[in-house]
């Protein structure tokens, strides 16, 4: 009897061990069934043969936009032509003149979308940087006045309003935000930061003064007639670097090529710049004045301020103001010029740097 038992239960374990060897084999067939099955990703059938990818172009150049088709591919029902995401011209596949003239500086994504009878359609892509038309008007400078400033005040930020110079201060455990008598340098009020918060760009919108911070990606916004803290505001922006305003909008550097255009109020994205010049993107751009039109924005660990159009990102001209601080003047903790104030109803502009004894009013001339 024993026996018996023992016969049927081998028996059962050998036709379980055969089920799962053959489910086994099954599966294994069927899944590599599934990857011999499986389609192949399409190649594209199209090129974009101009412009070359990367191609560089000076602002304003009409730009040939066209493809090549492979051997054997079909015959393109119609071709639709992008740039940045926008639709510029549908066509059936003939060359296509982009004019550059409404566009920015900077960098620009063209797409080439081929649809074919059969209901396939490819997608590809190519880049085109665009320069400045012309190399910048180069600037010297002329002092009219110099006037007494803070050698502790590390400056960021820098603005005039009512006779009175409104500065931002960095460092940590030193930042502040200060309104000044440019006269005589002396301090009228001022507002510490918290000790681990690095004051940055400064900009006066309506009534309220607008501070940035460097890495904690907040800006402090106060009462301008009494410092009162009103709000604090977050932005995604890495850094906080300059920060004007232009009667619609705050403009907004982070120590790269680009310009941010924010919302007065909520400080988010509107549009952005690249600053490029004649010969690429300039890097660096620092603390932001709104002149006459134009943005004028110190690049950092230079002498130089630069002329900007806000519309385009192009580089109009470099105001060269080496040697304005004398070497007598300079002590051990003497940083790099930073500060640009315009005075509107005068059209006086004054500058001065981190740490900087002095404060010039000067008068930029020609080269």
């Amino acid at each position: 009897m024993r026996s018996f038992f023992l016969m049927t239960y081998l028996c059962c374990m050998l036709f379980t061990a055969c089920s799962s060897c053959n489910r086994g084999g099954r599966e294994t067939k069927s899944s590599s069934t599934a990857e011999q099955q499986r389609p192949r990703q399409r190649k594209s059938q199209i090129a974009i043969a101009s412009p070359k990818n990367n191609e560089q172009q000076p602002l304003g150049a009409a730009i040939t936009l066209s493809v090549t088709t492979k051997d054997g591919a079909e015959t393109i029902d119609s071709l639709r032509w992008f740039i940045d995401g926008k639709w510029l011209k549908t066509n059936k596949g003939e060359d296509t003149a982009w004019d550059t003239g409404e566009q920015t500086v900077g960098t620009h994504r063209i797409e080439a979308v081929a649809h074919y009878a059969s209901g396939q359609r490819d997608i590809v892509p190519a880049t085109v940087f665009l320069l400045a038309p012309q190399a910048p008007r180069q600037y010297g400078y002329k002092v009219m006045r110099v006037y007494p400033h803070d050698p502790k005040a590390y400056t960021q930020g820098l603005l005039f309003d009512d006779g009175f110079l409104y500065e931002s201060t960095g460092l940590e455990g030193e930042s502040s935000l200060r309104q000044v008598n440019f006269q005589t340098g002396h301090i009228v009020q001022v507002t510490n930061l918290p000790a681990e918060i690095f004051g940055e760009g400064l900009a006066l919108v309506d009534d309220k003064l607008i501070q940035l911070s460097y890495k904690n990606q907040t800006a402090f916004v106060y009462r301008k007639s009494d410092f009162k803290l009103l709000n604090r505001i977050s932005y995604p922006m890495r850094e906080g670097w300059g920060l004007t305003c232009d009667g619609t909008h705050l403009l907004m550097t982070d120590g790269s090529a680009t310009v941010y255009f924010l919302d007065r109020e909520y400080l988010t994205e509107v549009r952005r710049l690249e600053v490029c010049d004649n010969k690429g993107i300039v890097p660096q751009l620092n603390e932001l004045e709104h002149i006459s039109g134009e943005l004028w924005a110190n690049v950092y660990y230079t002498d130089d301020i630069l002329r900007i159009d806000p519309k385009t990102g192009a580089v109009l001209g470099c105001i060269h103001l080496d040697g304005l601080l004398k070497n007598s003047d300079r002590k051990a903790d003497t940083d790099v010029l930073n500060g640009i104030a315009y005075d509107e109803k005068t059209g006086r502009i004054f500058v001065t740097g981190k740490n900087w004894p002095k404060l010039f009013e000067i008068q930029v001339i020609g080269k």
